[in-house]
């Protein structure tokens, strides 16, 4: 049976809350090589207490802050608005609140802040940042019902600070897997990954048969899968130097689209799978929160992590508001259709 706009709600509730949830848990290990992470248990039990050394337990970082913010411009707007969008994730850095973003990002929206055009700001082709991926929450949930506007508005909010046709890809991807979320399909992972790489398709076709090969991974050792899946697209010399996910979009969209489907039904243990990647883990664990939030409702969240998250009411309010402007959108849809159908 198809969700009722009750259960519709909720999965906007989740994987808002899933998305933030991760990235709490994976904010004070950004950047910590897996060697390390193997002698801490539970990783997905319970926030720091202090996450770097200053900050209130719970609290969640720049990709948490940016998906807020493209709820922000879409609730205004009632549609995805390069311009708008623009301005909203402008007022994060003028206001000096976003938390440690990676350097091409902050690069971005000091230009977008500095009044450079919206189309123009993005860091150049070849910067491949994950940073990308949160805000296509955003597009998944609002745009569940239309491929096309997925793909498009995807890459409208992306190349607000990159350039590159990889980062739209991913985010396509990524709105296209939350946007499954909200249907009553039953999909196998080799379907799920089709529907996500026709997504991608439209602005990388490598990306698309890399999703492709995605499903063949699950049935490998899990260490053997994750070490294959963080070279994914990689440079070798950018894996120089660098222990666990890499800072690039495509080994953490796949690390996080897996952890999904091996653990599909396990909240706890499937951001736990991310995190103990080390690296660029945090992204990977906010995307796999959001995604099985997106799949699975509220109840699938561990009540602890939903409980302590920092700023749940403003999370739960910006899903509201989200949703109830996707349920304006279509009644008026709805209305317009019949005014043309009585004609």
């Amino acid at each position: 049976m198809p969700l009722t706009p009750a259960e519709r709600q909720d999965r906007f509730h989740a994987a808002f809350l899933g998305l933030a949830i991760g990235d709490a848990l994976g904010f004070p290990l950004r950047g910590v090589p897996p060697a390390s992470l193997v002698r801490l248990p539970g990783l997905a039990e319970d926030f720091a207490p202090r996450p770097r050394g200053k900050f209130a337990k719970g609290q969640f970082s720049d990709d948490t802050q940016l998906m807020l913010a493209a709820a922000e411009s879409v609730i205004r707007e009632n549609k995805v608005d390069g311009r708008s969008a623009a301005a909203h994730l402008a007022w994060l850095w003028q206001e000096g609140i976003i938390l440690q973003p990676p350097k091409p990002l902050a690069e971005s929206l000091q230009k977008l802040a500095q009044g450079t055009p919206w189309m123009s700001a993005g860091a150049p082709l070849g910067v491949k940042c994950p940073s990308v991926l949160s805000r296509a929450v955003v597009v998944g949930l609002f745009e569940s019902k239309s491929r096309v506007r997925i793909r498009h508005d995807a890459g409208v909010l992306t190349v607000l600070t990159h350039k590159d046709p990889t980062c739209a890809g991913a985010a396509a991807a990524f709105a296209q897997a939350v946007a499954l979320g909200l249907t009553h399909e039953q999909l196998t992972p080799a379907e799920f990954c089709e529907e996500l790489a026709l997504s991608a398709a439209a602005h990388d076709k490598e990306l698309a048969e890399e999703l492709r090969h995605l499903p063949r991974l699950l049935t490998w050792d899990t260490a053997r899968a994750l070490a294959q899946l963080r070279k994914v697209s990689v440079p070798p010399s950018q894996l120089r130097g660098v222990d666990g996910l890499p800072p690039h979009v495509v080994p953490v969209l796949l690390t996080a689209l897996y952890a999904t489907l091996k653990t599909p039904h396990d909240f706890r243990q499937a951001v736990e799978m991310t995190l103990r990647c080390g690296g660029e883990a945090d992204v990977a664990a906010a995307c796999t929160g959001a995604l099985l939030g997106a799949h699975l409702g509220t109840a699938a969240l561990p009540a602890r992590l939903r409980k302590n998250v920092l700023y749940a009411d403003t999370l739960l309010d910006a899903a509201d508001r989200l949703f109830q402007a996707r349920q304006v959108r279509e009644t008026l849809a709805t209305a317009l259709a019949q005014q043309r159908r009585r004609r």
